[in-house]
């Protein structure tokens, strides 16, 4: 609600005021730059992720596939959850990028700044509620697994395993949080930009 009540009054603005723009060539061109550059950032930060999971996915895969095939009902649930997880996530992940290319496919600048809104709304979502609730799923995926294992792990074993998971999971939730936190604020920088563009 709070996006869509500032677009709005940028596009009141920008109705208004659109005959009487006086920024020169060189200040709108420095702004497309910048805008530019900002989004070629955020293209790697998404490529750079799918690189990540897709890895991930594979070694997962392979690991469930040739090393320890899981028999038990309730282990192949979690080996489901954990794998689907990560396909969903990657998915995502590629309709971001197909998103974020859509935006400036439109020789309308009001028109780009309402989808780079939405797009913003878009990122947000997924950050705060999607991506939450595939990490939940893919942790209990990995922890129903654990009866399984212990028939075949010592338990000291099996408990370095399971506290090694919760180590190394607040080690990456700390790395892909400050990595979601530039991705986010080159998104408000961009939006910044094209709003200065329509003022």
């Amino acid at each position: 609600m709070m996006m869509n009540s500032e677009f709005n009054k940028l596009q009141s603005g920008w109705e208004s005021n659109k005959k009487e723009m006086n920024l020169s060539n060189d200040g709108l061109d420095m702004m497309y730059l910048k805008i530019r550059e900002k989004e070629k950032e955020n293209y790697f930060f998404y490529y750079g992720t799918i690189a990540i999971l897709l890895t991930t996915l594979i070694v997962i895969s392979l690991f469930f596939y040739y090393l320890a095939p899981v028999k038990e009902t309730l282990s192949r649930i979690g080996v489901a959850l954990m794998i689907s997880g990560l396909m969903f996530r990657i998915i995502i992940e590629m309709i971001s990028i197909y998103k974020a290319k859509q935006i400036n496919n439109i020789d309308n600048i009001l028109k780009t700044t309402e989808n780079s809104f939405n797009f913003h709304a878009f990122r947000k979502t997924i950050h705060q509620i999607i991506a939450p609730i595939i990490i939940v799923l893919y942790t209990i995926g990995f922890y129903i697994i654990t009866p399984e294992f212990s028939l075949y792990i010592k338990f000291w074993n099996l408990v370095l395993m399971d506290v090694s998971y919760i180590i190394i999971a607040i080690i990456l939730f700390l790395i892909i949080r400050k990595g979601v936190h530039k991705e986010m604020q080159k998104l408000t920088d961009i939006l910044d930009l094209k709003k200065d563009i329509m003022e």
